[in-house]
């Protein structure tokens, strides 16, 4: 009898499993979606970025530091910041 029962657990499959589908691979573990830190690599590679074209300007390095910072740093920031939540995001197990 208690070996029917034992049987009968094994046979069993989770409930939130469907059959026939993989999981998904974004993590839904009550983890924040978009937690304080995620723009931080964005803001400091833009902002190294900027700090080096203008340390070896020739000219006002201040105008070269904001420039740089307008562009290419908005488009530093956005990819890297989409780079970094995806990989925070993604299951890579």
């Amino acid at each position: 009898m208690a070996t029917d029962e034992s049987r009968s657990a094994l046979d069993t499959e989770p409930e939130d499993a469907a059959e026939g589908s993989l999981r998904p691979a974004m993590l839904d573990d009550g983890q924040p979606a978009f937690p304080w830190w995620l723009p931080l690599p964005g803001v400091l590679l833009a902002a190294a970025w900027a700090a080096y074209r203008a340390a070896g300007a020739e000219d006002d390095g201040s105008s070269v530091l904001l420039e740089t910072l307008l562009w290419p740093g908005a488009a530093i920031f956005v990819l890297t910041s989409l780079t970094a939540y995806f990989g925070w995001r993604l299951d890579l197990d």
